[in-house]
């Protein structure tokens, strides 16, 4: 389960405005992987001014746990200049806070005994080691990361501009990496603002750089057939394409219409070029038909592991003895209860069913009821009231859903939900788009009411 924020106030060293902010004291990456995102982009614990609109990072002690890797961690701000015996006191607390929340035959000798650092580039220098990065991977990502941190602190668009420009050639696919995850980071803080001008950078670094150029022409190139997914759109981009790495994200994408109607308009095309003596064409066709049909078998492949791996999964949770134990290992499992988990669940309780095995179907049920609960209880009361009320077909269930929760109807959530109607339309999903559109017109009608108006 993840560890709750602890919120503070901290005096802005820029104007001496108080700001109430919640502070990561425990860093689990096994459960929020965010996270460690944040700690990598130097964005952990730290906040917007709402009066000067200065970024401020300020040094609070955490512990990094890593339990895949067996790391255990302490930052201990080296300008705290704290006792001995309050250091201790702080570690013992921090780790304490750990091996509560552990079922006890997770509780390891390395937790006992957490590394300490004092500074936050040794502790980052520490987790890339473990991550496999090498001496020269290291200095390489020091410089992206202070020209990333650069780029973010660059507070207006014209000094952003004048950054890529002078180091355009530098901003490779694995600066985009850490800026994407920056601009995660900063989507999972919730702060509209911040996210959308880190967009508006984006924006630059996709149109001055040869590689946001690059990245620009497979975005749109997927996006033909995104906006209209067919067989023939899949085709007519996978002909587009400027590269291997965009055709295997088609390939992924458009797998449903890799069929033998697909296969059959593209022989006909091969056929075409052949008699019109377009040699070096048919030759082209040729090869692209070999490569769709390696990467479908790749991904087919992928796909049947991740199945088989959801199926284990399930009968490891049918053992649990007692609810509270099951509760506790979907909880340990979360990244994997997606779309695939509740897909292999119903396929069981459809076997169980025609075999006539009730018992199984039921404690089947069971599984997936709990485990649809344990994924609510995880996601941020924002969220939770999105889901519940695209769950909910009738406009006035939607009105009294969004009444008893108009505390959440906040100009940074109505915003959200905008920038959620953006994503759904660009990923093709126009229905949910829609159906987010027609909640945000409604919870901006909630929120304008006053209460004096609203039904107690």
């Amino acid at each position: 389960m993840p560890f709750s924020p602890t919120p503070m106030t901290i005096r802005c060293p820029f104007c001496g405005q108080p700001v109430q902010v919640q502070v990561r004291q425990i860093i689990d990456v096994s459960e929020e992987p965010s996270l460690k995102r944040l700690l990598l982009a130097g964005r952990l614990n730290a906040f917007v001014c709402p009066r000067c609109g200065n970024r401020v990072s300020f040094a609070a002690p955490f512990l990094y746990h890593d339990p895949e890797k067996e790391l255990a961690f302490v930052f201990i701000p080296i300008q705290a200049n704290l006792k001995e015996t309050d250091r201790q006191r702080i570690v013992g607390q921090l780790v304490e806070a750990v091996l509560r929340q552990l079922p006890r035959e997770k509780r390891k000798a390395y937790l006992l005994q957490p590394k300490e650092f004092f500074t936050i580039p040794s502790m980052l220098e520490a987790i890339l080691r473990a991550d496999g990065y090498t001496d020269e991977d290291l200095k390489a990502m020091e410089e992206r990361t202070l020209l990333l941190h650069r780029l973010l602190n660059a507070r207006r668009i014209e000094d952003a501009e004048e950054i890529i420009r002078e180091n355009a050639e530098k901003m490779n696919g694995e600066f985009f990496r850490l800026f994407q995850e920056a601009l995660a980071a900063v989507q999972e803080e919730g702060s509209a603002e911040e996210f959308a001008r880190l967009m508006a950078i984006r924006d630059r670094l996709l149109e001055l750089t040869p590689y946001g150029q690059m990245v620009r022409a497979r975005t749109q190139v997927v996006e033909k057939f995104t906006r209209a997914p067919s067989a023939e759109t899949l085709l007519e981009a996978l002909l587009e394409a400027p590269d291997a790495a965009t055709r295997q994200t088609l390939v992924a994408l458009g797998r449903p219409f890799l069929d033998y109607r697909f296969f059959q308009n593209l022989t006909r095309r091969i056929e075409e070029a052949e008699q019109a003596g377009r040699a070096e064409e048919a030759e082209r066709l040729i090869a692209l038909r070999r490569e769709i049909l390696e990467a479908r078998e790749a991904v087919d492949q992928e796909i049947q592991r991740v199945y088989e791996e959801r199926a284990r999964l399930i009968r490891e949770l049918l053992s649990a003895p007692s609810e509270r134990e099951l509760q506790e290992r979907l909880v340990q499992h979360l990244a994997q209860l997606d779309d695939i988990f509740f897909d292999v669940l119903q396929m069981n309780i459809q076997a169980a069913l025609q075999e006539g095995d009730t018992r199984l179907a039921q404690a089947l049920d069971l599984l997936g009821r709990i485990a649809m609960a344990v994924l609510q209880q995880t996601l941020p009361p924002e969220l939770r009231l999105l889901n519940a009320l695209l769950n909910t077909p009738s406009e006035e269930g939607r009105r009294r859903l969004l009444e008893r929760n108009h505390r959440l109807l906040t100009p940074e959530w109505l915003q959200w939900l905008q920038q959620m109607e953006a994503r759904m339309r660009e990923e093709g999903r126009a229905e949910v788009a829609e159906q987010i559109a027609a909640i945000r017109a409604l919870a901006e009608q909630v929120a304008a009411t006053p209460a004096i108006l609203r039904p107690s």
